[in-house]
C-alpha cells in the first residue's frame, strides 16, 4: 500500500509522537546553541561598547534566538518584517554590513541544521533539487575565487554573498514545508506598506538615516506590489496597493519601476488562461492608478522619474552621469582582469576627487565580471535564469509566478543599482525556496 499524497503535509503539520524524555534531551543542545547564538548576536549588534547597553542587548539577542528556535509563527513574522530593515545592526563594528534579516536568516539556518538531527527532520535539501544546479555552480565559483584571492576581507564578503541567496533558499523551503510561508509574506507586505508611508515623511528630516536609500526602498515597495499582484492568498491586502504605489512614486527610484515592469511581465507569462487575464487586468488597474498618482507627485519627483539624460543640473541627470562613470571604471577593471577578476568583495574603483570612488559599479553584471572575470558574470546569469527556468516547471505551485517575477525584477533593478546588499535579493530567493518547498509538499 502506498502512502497518501498528502503524507508529507500531515507529517509537517502533525509531527509523530516521540518519547518526552528523548524530546527533552534533544532540546538540551538546541537550547544551548540558541543561548550561544543569542549571546554572540547580542555582542555583535551593540552600537557602542557601553556596559549598560550590552546588558540590554544580551537579553534581547537571547529573546530573538529563543523565538526563532521555539516559535515558527513569530519567527516567520520577524523574518517577513525584517527584510525591509536595511540598517547595519552592527554599527560598523564588524566591517560587514549586517541587517536584521541577515541575523534572522543565520538563526533560522541554524534551526534547520538542528532539525537535521531531529526525529521529524524535514526534507529541505531534497525540496531544493529543481534549483540545485543553478545555485551550486555559482557557489562553487565563489569558493574557487576565494582560493585564488584569499584574504580575510574576501572570505567575509564571500560568506555574506552566499548567505544572501543560499540561506533564503533553505529558509524559504523550510518555512513552506512547515506551512508558515504566508505569515512571512503578509508580514513583508505590511512592513513594506509602513515603509511606503514612513519614507516620504521621515526621510526628509533625517530620522531614517543615510542607510535607507531611495533605491532599495523603491525595490522593497515594488516587490510588495508584485506579491499582491501574483498571490491569491494576499488578495485581502489589496487595500495596500494604492499606498504602495504612492510610496513607489515618492521614492523616485527608476530602477524599482523598471523592476516592477519586468516582474509584471514575468508573472503574466507564468500564468495562463483566466489567471493571466486576471493579472493583466490588475496590471492595467495599477497603470491607471499610477497615472493618477503621477499628476499629484511633486514636480521635482516627476522630473526625476521622466529624465533619462546625463546632461543637465538636475539630481536625476547627476545620478545617470555618475552611473556612466561607474560603468566606465568597471570596464577598466574588467579589461585588466578578464579571466579571474579581482576576487569577491575586493572591488574598489573611481576617484574620491570627482565623487566616483565606489565598491560597487551599480550594475550587478559588471560587478560579477570585475570580481571573477567573464566566467563569473556568465555564472551569475545562469544562477538567475537557471533558477527562473526551474520555477517555470513548477508553475502550478501558487507562489511560482511571484517567485519568478520578483527574482527577475530584482535582477533587472540590479542592472542599474546595487544587487548584493543586505535585504535586496532576500525576498526573491526566499520565494524560490518557498515554491520548491510547496512543490515538494504536493508531490510527496
Amino acid at each position: 500500500m502506498t502512502a497518501p499524497a498528502n503524507a508529507l503535509d500531515r507529517s509537517v503539520r502533525r509531527p509523530p509522537a516521540v518519547n518526552r524524555r528523548h524530546e527533552f534531551a534533544r532540546w538540551i543542545p538546541v537550547g544551548a546553541f540558541a543561548v550561544l547564538v543569542g549571546a554572540l548576536t547580542a555582542v555583535s549588534v551593540r552600537y557602542a561598547p557601553l556596559p549598560p547597553l550590552l546588558l540590554v542587548m544580551v537579553p534581547l539577542g537571547l529573546a530573538v534566538a529563543y523565538l526563532v528556535f521555539a516559535s515558527p509563527v513569530l519567527a516567520a513574522v520577524l523574518l517577513g518584517a525584517s527584510i525591509v530593515e536595511v540598517q547595519d545592526v552592527t554599527g560598523g563594528h564588524l566591517g560587514l554590513h549586517v541587517a536584521a534579516s541577515d541575523v534572522l536568516l543565520v538563526l533560522l539556518t541554524a534551526r534547520i541544521a538542528a532539525d537535521v538531527f531531529a526525529p521529524r527532520r524535514l526534507p529541505v535539501l531534497r525540496a531544493l533539487r529543481p534549483v540545485a544546479l543553478a545555485v551550486l555552480q555559482y557557489a562553487w565559483l565563489i569558493l574557487i575565487l576565494l582560493v585564488l584571492h584569499l584574504s580575510f576581507g574576501s572570505a567575509g564578503k564571500s560568506a555574506q554573498r552566499i548567505e544572501l541567496f543560499a540561506f533564503p533558499l533553505l529558509v524559504g523551503a523550510y518555512i513552506a514545508l512547515r506551512g508558515t510561508h504566508m505569515t512571512v509574506l503578509r508580514a513583508y507586505v505590511f512592513a513594506a506598506t509602513v515603509l511606503a508611508v514612513a519614507w516620504p515623511v521621515l526621510n526628509p528630516i533625517g530620522i531614517l538615516g543615510s542607510q535607507f536609500d531611495k533605491n532599495p526602498v523603491g525595490g522593497f515597495i515594488a516587490s510588495a506590489i508584485l506579491l499582491i499582484l501574483a498571490t491569491r492568498d494576499l488578495r485581502r491586502l489589496l487595500w495596500c496597493l494604492p499606498v504602495l504605489l504612492v510610496g513607489l512614486g515618492l521614492s523616485a527610484s527608476r530602477g524599482a519601476i523598471l523592476g516592477l515592469v519586468v516582474g509584471i511581465g514575468a508573472i503574466a507569462l507564468m500564468n495562463a488562461g483566466g489567471a493571466r487575464r486576471a493579472v493583466i487586468a490588475k496590471a492595467l488597474a495599477i497603470v491607471a492608478v499610477s497615472a493618477v498618482i503621477v499628476v499629484f507627485l511633486p514636480s521635482g519627483t516627476t522630473a526625476r522619474l521622466t529624465n533619462f539624460s546625463a546632461s543637465g543640473a538636475s539630481s536625476g541627470s547627476g545620478a545617470i552621469y555618475y552611473r556612466n562613470q561607474f560603468y566606465h571604471d568597471a570596464s577598466v577593471v574588467i579589461a585588466a582582469h578578464p579571466w579571474i577578476g579581482i576576487g569577491v568583495g575586493n572591488y574598489r574603483a573611481g576617484s574620491a576627487a570627482n565623487l566616483t570612488l565606489t565598491t560597487d559599479p551599480h550594475n550587478v553584471f559588471l560587478l560579477e565580471a570585475a570580481e571573477g572575470g567573464y566566467a563569473f558574470a556568465g555564472s551569475f546569469v545562469v544562477l538567475i535564469f537557471g533558477a527562473a527556468f526551474a520555477i517555470t516547471r513548477l508553475r502550478r505551485v501558487e507562489l511560482a509566478p511571484a517567485a519568478a517575477g520578483i527574482l527577475l525584477a530584482t535582477a533587472a533593478h540590479g542592472l542599474v543599482d546595487v544587487y548584493w546588499v543586505r535585504g535586496t535579493p532576500v525576498l526573491g530567493w526566499l520565494l524560490v525556496g518557498m515554491a520548491c518547498g510547496l512543490a515538494a509538499r504536493t508531490t510527496a
